[in-house]
């Protein structure tokens, strides 16, 4: 691991300890102390609420699962002024959807997020964090007339004024979907398949140029095999059997993708296939839009339970999906376009709220093999032809 993402990591434990206990106790002060005061009950704003506060955070996967939920919202009140609090790692996503703008990073200051918070008069604040404290706070500091959260955590309820159920088996999208229905929107569809549209980027020539030749032939498939966690990491050995197949098997043009942290589990992967023309990498070298643009220009799309993956299925690609300790009817979508690859064991899922079960051997990863998922390659082949 290199000295960024141990920092990295670091940081959110630290946050998580902070949140659990800091956060636990300012939670049920400040509801007590509301519960106290009497507060009369707040007023609902009319139909065209003229500010909306959106606080999300967590990591790039929850964040372009909320993308079709921003959309409908900026749609549905094009006049209201929309203010986003997320992680400073999401703005890029944020970019992609067209709300940049909107966005404020609290951990790149909280001083401007609070400063923000007396300023300006919201009148919804929807908290879409699932378990932590820390959110709960910034949405009654909000002091807005509908503060909607997720019914799941006693300790922040008295800081909404609006609960929502939470389907703790459901999928996720689905879940901040019904985030709306306090303010009266049960007509929303949730839909994340095609919800980013991918223009041009500014490439380097020398960039585009290989794209370009390697999208033309319609062969391309795109690769992300690292992933944040050891406990959702698939075995890299299989990961080079499975391009090996692909590349002499269904002749096929593999291109491997990641960040800074994925350099190693790529460069791996060439060394194990003999980094023949069919593979190249590109990772660690590509921004997030032009990693969305090389992603929907890709035949398909294949990873572990990552962010990646849902990027994939935004722009519109086909995507196979590696799952172990998540659980893939929350966190993963299957349908003719989008396949899962899992193994069903009495252990798994165990990971919920970004906790998981410890393990010495992490058999719902090490027993896939790279026959299932190029079996799932085959089939999406197949029903492409």
């Amino acid at each position: 691991m290199n000295t960024t993402a141990g920092i990295s990591r670091l940081r959110l434990r630290l946050m998580k300890i902070l949140d659990a206990t800091l956060g636990f106790w300012l939670c049920w002060i400040l509801g007590y102390f509301h519960y106290l005061r009497n507060a009369p009950a707040s007023t609902p704003p009319d139909s065209m609420p003229k500010r909306i506060l959106i606080i999300r955070p967590g990591g790039m996967g929850d964040m372009i699962l909320l993308i079709p939920v921003l959309k409908y919202l900026a749609g549905r009140f094009p006049a209201a002024q929309m203010d986003i609090v997320c992680e400073k790692r999401n703005i890029d996503i944020l970019r992609l959807a067209g709300f940049e703008n909107n966005a404020v990073a609290y951990d790149a200051g909280m001083l401007r997020v609070f400063s923000m918070l007396r300023s300006r008069k919201y009148d919804v604040a929807i908290d879409t964090e699932q378990f932590h404290n820390s959110s709960a706070i910034i949405t009654f500091l909000s002091r807005a007339a509908l503060r909607i959260g997720f019914k799941i955590n006693p300790h922040r309820n008295l800081l909404y004024t609006h609960l929502v159920n939470y389907n703790l088996d459901g999928y996720e999208g689905t879940q901040f979907a019904r985030l709306l229905t306090p303010l009266g929107i049960d007509d929303f569809s949730y839909n994340l398949e095609g919800c980013l549209s991918v223009g041009e980027t500014s490439m380097t020539h020398g960039l585009k140029e290989k794209l370009d030749n390697l999208t033309k032939t319609g062969k391309l498939v795109t690769i992300h095999p690292g992933s944040t966690s050891i406990y959702k990491q698939w075995d890299i050995r299989k990961f080079s059997k499975l391009v090996h197949r692909l590349t002499t098997d269904r002749a096929l043009q593999i291109l491997l993708i990641g960040g800074n942290n994925d350099i190693q589990q790529a460069n791996e992967i060439l060394k194990e296939t003999g980094n023949s023309g069919k593979i190249i990498s590109l990772t660690g070298q590509l921004t997030l839009q032009e990693t969305a643009e090389i992603i929907h220009k890709s035949r398909f799309f294949i990873s572990g339970d990552s962010g990646l993956a849902h990027l994939a299925i935004a722009v519109g690609t086909p995507t196979i999906v590696i799952f172990g300790p998540t659980d893939p009817e929350k966190w993963g979508l299957r349908n003719s376009r989008h396949k899962i690859v899992r193994k069903p064991l009495a252990c798994s899922p165990c990971f919920i709220f970004g906790y998981h079960k410890l393990c010495h051997s992490i058999d719902c990863m090490a027993n896939i093999s790279p026959e299932e998922v190029f079996a799932a390659c085959d089939a999406l082949l197949k029903q492409e032809a």
